[in-house]
């Protein structure tokens, strides 16, 4: 008598989409429409302008009111462009190819390329910052990244206030890292090849800059492709994360250095 055979399991909801995914080519079907998702995400419910719809005129009384829908963007950002992603690669048994970036990887490279990077980007981010088409762009918060309501019409500088804007702004650049040089690439890679990975993210990136000014969002396109030529050298979206932080707190620092240390 042949032994009984155990119950077939129940077939979950991933099993029945992952033929699918595969048929469209895999993970990097998975990628390109997640990321797309989170994109159309934090432009609607991510954005500074959500929040207040969200809170109204409710939060006014607090002495960093104005500065909360930036907080709001850079917290919504972290969730939909890091934390996100990785929930979707966990739930849809992604390549963790390289770990996503989520390493050291190659760090004397790293850290060569981005000190040559540095070198070249703060004297012309600090040129940039003389023309008109970036004055009173940066911060984006404008003058709440520093000033805080005390009520009355007055405000006052705010070191405190300042330090916790950029810190959370640092930790965005950290998620919009990960997104673009991080999953995108390095979980596109094993399948498309080290070319498709880097350009599949360029033209998002591209697009995430408009409303900016257009120099930069011309500069966007190479700066995505040799950020992603980066994060393939090093095996890290590290390197590329602290490029990308420290040029825009620079840019920061430059716009409001008059008003932080007054006459």
């Amino acid at each position: 008598m042949e032994p009984e055979l155990p119950p077939a399991p129940e077939p979950t909801l991933w099993s029945r989409i992952k033929p699918l995914f595969d048929g469209l080519g895999g993970e990097p079907t998975v990628i390109l429409c997640g990321a797309s998702a989170f994109l159309i995400v934090s432009h609607y419910q991510g954005s500074a302008g959500f929040f207040r719809t969200l809170f109204g005129n409710t939060l006014d009384a607090h002495p960093w009111s104005a500065t909360f829908g930036h907080f709001w963007w850079f917290g919504s950002s972290i969730t939909l462009y890091l934390v996100m992603p990785v929930l979707l690669a966990l739930a849809t048994r992604g390549s963790f190819n390289e770990r996503y970036g989520f390493q050291l990887g190659d760090w004397r490279a790293g850290l060569m390329i981005t000190t040559l990077f540095l070198i070249i980007m703060l004297p012309a981010t600090w040129v940039a910052s003389k023309m008109n088409a970036f004055r009173g762009v940066y911060p984006l918060a404008g003058n709440s990244a520093y000033l805080v309501n005390l009520g009355g019409g007055k405000t006052e500088v705010s070191w405190a206030l300042f330090l916790a804007y950029e810190a959370a702004y640092f930790s965005y650049f950290i998620a919009w890292e990960f997104l673009f040089r991080g999953w995108m690439v390095h979980g596109i890679v094993p399948k498309w090849g080290r070319g498709p990975a880097i350009m599949a993210q360029v033209a998002p990136f591209a697009v995430m800059h408009l409303g900016k000014a257009e120099l930069e969002a011309f500069g966007s396109i190479i700066a995505g492709v040799a950020l992603g030529i980066l994060s393939l050298r090093t095996r890290s979206f590290y390197y590329g994360a602290l490029i990308h932080g420290v040029v825009a707190l620079w840019m920061d620092w430059l716009s409001s250095k008059a008003t932080l240390l007054g006459p």
